[in-house]
């Protein structure tokens, strides 16, 4: 069997201009699961990253706490579906109000309008401007995990490490597990900063080992977005 570990980006900068940045607290996350990686007796692969900024940023700290820097590799593959100010955008022309700025709504509707937002646009009832579908989205990611596991053959013995972010976990866990597309939102949620999510697979197989451990963050760096 080999192992695919997802990891997912530290904290994001949630309703600024440009989410696609660790925060300070995102960047402690990304140090502190360097920093585990590292001390484990894990012998840790390929590291592959998304082409976002955070997706990166997170991957450059692991690799650099596992002293694995050269086995850092671009992987488009592991994109997210859509940037936080995206589907903000979506959210203000649903809701018919502003999400962002000094007329923002208090932080928690703002989440819950921030939800609905990615709920209306995996049910097709919302696009998201310049982005695929919620079907394309699910249909490239499938793609990814088989490649995957084709390229692992029947040997197995791979143990890559991906960053990338909750969509794409929630995407491959649904896939992984067989479950329904409408589970793949109430996923989305839940998924920490600078989690862990482990999968098993070999040619034509997999299976979850794991699913969203924070463990191995310290006391008081966990988030959910």
């Amino acid at each position: 069997m080999s192992s695919l570990t997802l990891v997912r980006h530290g904290q994001a900068s949630f309703a600024l201009d440009c989410y696609d940045q660790l925060t300070p607290l995102g960047l402690a996350q990304a140090r502190a699961l360097g920093a585990w990686a590292g001390a484990t007796t894990t012998k840790w692969g390929e590291i592959r990253y998304g082409p976002r900024r955070r997706q990166a940023d997170t991957a450059s700290e692991f690799a650099h706490g596992t002293a694995l820097a050269s086995d850092l590799r671009l992987d488009h593959g592991l994109d997210e579906f859509a940037e936080g100010e995206e589907i903000l955008d979506a959210a203000a022309k649903l809701f018919g109000r502003p999400m962002t700025g000094a007329e923002a709504p208090p932080r928690a509707e703002q989440l819950r309008c921030y939800e609905a937002a990615y709920q209306a646009w995996a049910r097709g009832e919302v696009d998201l401007d310049g982005r695929e579908s919620y079907q394309a989205f699910r249909l490239r990611v499938r793609h990814w995990l088989d490649e995957l596991m084709a390229a692992a053959g029947s040997a197995g013995g791979q143990r890559i490490v991906a960053v990338t972010s909750a969509g794409v976990i929630s995407a491959l866990v649904c896939d992984v597990l067989g479950l329904p597309d409408e589970h793949w939102t109430a996923l989305v949620r839940v998924i920490g900063n600078a989690s862990l999510t482990e999968v098993l697979y070999s040619s034509g197989r997999s299976g979850l080992r794991s699913f969203n451990g924070t463990g191995h963050l310290p006391r008081g760096l966990a988030s959910a977005i």
